[in-house]
C-alpha cells in the first residue's frame, strides 16, 4: 500500500474555471502535507429541459454519453492539474450524476476533507445562483468543508492560521484543526475569541466579563492544544466586536481561516444567517469549516 492511501482522501468538487482551479490547487497541496489521496469529482447536474432541448436532433441515449463524455473531459483537466501540481499525490477521478449538493456530500462520506471553490459572488447572489452549493454543504458536511474563496497567504510572514474560539465543543474541533494544520506549516496559531457587546447602559460592565471569561476560556483552550501540539506556536485574541468581521479582519494575511459548525441542517437553518455562511462570502483566504461531530 502506497504512502498516500493511509490517510482519509481530500475530496474536491471540480469545475473547469478559476473557481474550480483554486480549489484544486489547495486540495493537492493539502493531500500532499497530510499523506493522502486525492479525490477530483466533477458533478453532472441534468437540466429539466434536457429531453425537449438538447437532445433535438439525437437520441437520449446519445445526448447523455455527450454529456457525460464532456464532463469526463473536465475531469481530467482537474486530475491533470492536481498531478501538475503535487506528482507524489495519487490522483483518483469521479464523475457523479444529481443535485451538486447531494453528490458531493456523497462523495465526502469517509473522507478528511472536502474542498470547493468559491465564484466571489455577493451573499445574495450566492443564495440565488443554483449552482452554489457551499452554503447547503456547510451545514451537513460530515467532514471539515474547505471553501477556497482566495488563495492562501503563503508569501506573509510570519505564517499564521486564525481560528475563531467560543468555547463551544465546535470551535475546540477548530481549534485542534489547526494545531494539526500549523504543526505541519510551520505556523502560527492566532485564536481569536470575539463578542458583541449589548446596547444598555451596563454595557461597558457587560463588556468588561465578557472579555475576562473569554479570556480565561481561550487561555484554557490553547494549553490543551498545545499539550498535544508542544511545536506549535499560539496567540489568543479577545476582542469587543462582531465574531465574522473580527475574523475577516485577523485573516487578511493568514493561509487559512477556520470555525466550527454546529451542523444542524435544514432549511431554517439557512435563513437565519450565522458567523459561518457570512465568512463564506467574505473570508480573505481559504475558510475550513470543522463540523462539531468530526473525529479527526
Amino acid at each position: 500500500m502506497s504512502e498516500t492511501l493511509a490517510n482519509p482522501p481530500v475530496v474536491v468538487g471540480f469545475e473547469d474555471d478559476d473557481a474550480g482551479r483554486r480549489a484544486v490547487v489547495w486540495a493537492a497541496d493539502h493531500a500532499a502535507r497530510v499523506k493522502c489521496p486525492l479525490t477530483v469529482v466533477h458533478v453532472l447536474d441534468w437540466p429539466v429541459t434536457a429531453d425537449s432541448e438538447a437532445m433535438s436532433g439525437s437520441s437520449e441515449a446519445t445526448w447523455r454519453a455527450e454529456a457525460r463524455a464532456a464532463g469526463q473531459r473536465v475531469l481530467d483537466v482537474g486530475a491533470a492539474l492536481a498531478c501538475g501540481r503535487q506528482p507524489g499525490v495519487e490522483v483518483q477521478r469521479r464523475l457523479a450524476d444529481g443535485p451538486p449538493s447531494e453528490a458531493l456530500l456523497s462523495a465526502a462520506t469517509g473522507a478528511g476533507a472536502l474542498v470547493l471553490g468559491s465564484r466571489r459572488l455577493s451573499s445574495l447572489r450566492e443564495m440565488l445562483t443554483t449552482g452554489s452549493v457551499a452554503v447547503p454543504v456547510s451545514t451537513r458536511a460530515p467532514c471539515p468543508l474547505v471553501v477556497v474563496r482566495h488563495a492562501e497567504h503563503s508569501a506573509a510572514r510570519p505564517r499564521k492560521i486564525v481560528v475563531g474560539v467560543d468555547g463551544s465543543p465546535a470551535s475546540e474541533r477548530a481549534l485542534a484543526w489547526a494545531f494539526d494544520e500549523a504543526s505541519r506549516r510551520d505556523a502560527t496559531v492566532l485564536a481569536v475569541s470575539a463578542f458583541s457587546v449589548p446596547h444598555s447602559p451596563f454595557a461597558t460592565v457587560a463588556a468588561a466579563q465578557a472579555m475576562s471569561d473569554a479570556a480565561v476560556t481561550l487561555e484554557r483552550a490553547l494549553i490543551r492544544c498545545g499539550r498535544a501540539y508542544p511545536d506549535v506556536r499560539s496567540r489568543p485574541v479577545v476582542v469587543a466586536g462582531h465574531p465574522a468581521r473580527q475574523l475577516v479582519d485577523e485573516a487578511e494575511d493568514a493561509l487559512c481561516l477556520v470555525i466550527g459548525t454546529h451542523g444542524r441542517g435544514g432549511f431554517v437553518e439557512m435563513l437565519l444567517g450565522s458567523v459561518s455562511r457570512e465568512l463564506i462570502h467574505r473570508a480573505p483566504c481559504p475558510l475550513v469549516l470543522v463540523p462539531e461531530t468530526f473525529d479527526a
